[in-house]
C-alpha cells in the first residue's frame, strides 16, 4: 500500500509567514491580548487564511 500526501493549501515561505507576523503581533497590541489566548488563536487562523485567499492588505484585518 502506497500513501501519498498531498497539501492543497498555498504553502507560506518565511518572507511570507514574517509579513503575518507583524500583523499579528501589531493586533495583539492594538486590541491588548495575550498572545495564548483563544482569540489570539482565532486572529492567527484568519490572517493565515485571509493570506492564502490572496489578501495583502493589513487593514482588511477584521474578526
Amino acid at each position: 500500500m502506497h500513501s501519498e500526501i498531498i497539501f492543497s493549501a498555498n504553502l507560506i515561505s518565511p518572507c511570507d509567514f514574517d509579513l503575518i507576523d507583524s500583523v499579528f503581533r501589531a493586533e495583539l497590541r492594538k486590541r491588548r491580548l495575550s498572545r495564548r489566548s483563544e482569540e489570539a488563536e482565532r486572529l492567527a487562523a484568519r490572517l493565515i487564511s485571509l493570506y492564502q485567499e490572496g489578501r495583502r492588505d493589513a487593514r482588511a484585518v477584521c474578526i
